[in-house]
């Protein structure tokens, strides 16, 4: 049976730290600046508990909270980038996007 995503604006974030698959959809810049396209692409993130290691608080994502659970940037990271869906490592592919985003 095929993993399936789980969607951060429908179903929360993960219950659990660890290293999730996600699609992270970011903005297309030109020259510093939006121009209005987004993007989207599997990458891997850490999903960490602050509460339990307050080190990692400097490499928290753009908009997550600084206490409790909080998506890391585990790879390269782009301003304006947001987790749209996450799936545990075993499988790797894209998650059904929203109209207007595009596949890299």
């Amino acid at each position: 049976m095929k993993a399936q995503w789980k969607y951060v604006e429908k179903d929360g974030n993960p219950k659990e730290p660890g290293v999730y698959w996600v699609t992270l959809i970011y903005p297309a810049w030109v020259n510093n600046q939006c121009n209005g396209k987004y993007y989207a692409e599997v990458c891997s993130r850490y999903f960490a508990d602050l509460d339990k290691n307050p080190e990692l608080k400097g490499w928290i994502m753009n908009n997550e909270p600084e206490t409790g659970m909080a998506w890391t940037e585990e790879c390269g990271s782009i301003k304006g980038e947001r987790v749209h869906a996450w799936m545990p490592m075993e499988t790797i592919e894209i998650a059904d996007l929203p109209a207007g985003v595009e596949k890299i």
